[in-house]
């Protein structure tokens, strides 16, 4: 295998015709541990492909278990917050389960601003415009940004602020990196504010096997290999790629959750050339490009595992709620200093 790092330094000179903020993908593509940036997956056809496949799959029910729970439990969670309140969806989508949320807060304080936070900026900005038609009183101010910058932009506000973390999303954050982001968020919160993570506690390897199986190929495979084509000029032919799931099975009393560890693995030698880069980049057969940063695509948790997390990161657990299997939680996290309720 090649020096990477000094292939892409090397070979990459002029890229004048792609953009700056994805000279990050091609970094992480040339890395030694090759893999696509979170960010990267959904762009606006990535984001409405998943959205259809979550609310109608019948193995990946992530957006069922969580609908359910916040249909019964979006008063509890709008009721953390004291008017008046910004709500915040980090890597909303279509926002539609926070519809539940949006319409607890409208009822309890007649009016509310919401922050959407996505890359796919023209999407939720199409889901804002819809939102404000659907809810008077509802003012949408949509931020094109990753999640930290999302909270960055919301600090300074002075209005209570309740962020959403729905969808088992934190859970994609490297394991490596988790208890460092929310130490972050907890520094950009008052005493007032409240984070809420939405996280999936489906550890059966058999149920997780069926739920991020070969149903999620369009997406995770074809359309994201079509968007390295459609960015870099790239030759990139799907066919040639294996899309793989793997569950890495952790002890439940250990802090570090199971996760399944998603990859896309090269089914030959092969080179790829990316036109718009100047940049031939070799794939060995059976070579993987991961999703995503870290070593986990997808963590699954217990409770307990929950607690420790908010203990190390500054927060303690104001409430939580659980669907009627009892493998989906939603969790409000306070900052440590306000609050001391635990699990």
């Amino acid at each position: 295998m090649t020096d990477r790092a000094n292939d892409v330094s090397d070979d990459i000179i002029n890229h004048n015709d792609v953009p700056e903020e994805l000279m990050s993908v091609v970094a992480s593509l040339t890395s030694e541990r090759r893999y696509v940036p979170q960010w990267y997956v959904y762009d606006t056809r990535g984001s409405e492909m998943c959205e259809e496949l979550i609310r109608k799959s019948k193995t990946y029910k992530v957006w069922q278990h969580e609908y359910s729970i916040l249909q019964t439990h979006a008063d509890d969670i709008a009721s953390k917050v004291s008017p008046p309140a910004v709500l915040v969806d980090l890597g909303s989508g279509a926002s539609s389960k926070t519809r539940l949320v949006i319409e607890a807060m409208l009822k309890r304080h007649g009016r509310a601003t919401f922050v959407p936070v996505d890359m796919a900026k023209e999407f939720i900005e199409t889901c804002g415009r819809q939102l404000e038609k659907d809810y008077p009183g509802l003012t949408v101010e949509p931020f094109g940004g990753l999640y930290m910058e999302g909270v960055r932009h919301v600090a300074d506000r002075k209005e209570a602020k309740l962020l959403l973390w729905l969808g088992n999303s934190f859970s994609n954050i490297s394991i490596h990196q988790q208890v460092k982001m929310l130490q972050e968020i907890r520094t950009q919160l008052s005493d007032g504010d409240r984070l809420v993570l939405g996280v999936d506690m489906n550890a059966d390897r058999e149920a997780v096997s069926q739920a991020y199986g070969h149903q999620w190929i369009s997406i995770w495979r074809d359309n994201l290999i079509s968007r390295f084509n459609q960015d870099f000029g790239g030759t990139m032919d799907a066919e040639k790629f294996e899309y793989c799931c793997e569950f890495v099975e952790n002890s439940p009393d250990q802090d570090e959750p199971s996760c399944i560890v998603l990859s896309l693995a090269s089914s030959c030698k092969q080179r790829v050339h990316f036109d718009k880069l100047g940049l031939d980049i070799d794939f060995e057969d059976g070579e993987k490009i991961y999703f995503y940063e870290g070593p986990n695509t997808s963590c699954k948790w217990n409770l307990r595992q929950l607690r420790r997390l908010a203990e190390k990161s500054g927060f303690a657990v104001d409430a939580h709620w659980t669907n009627d299997e009892e493998n989906y939680c939603v969790i409000c996290l306070a900052p440590a200093d306000v609050i001391h309720t635990s699990v």
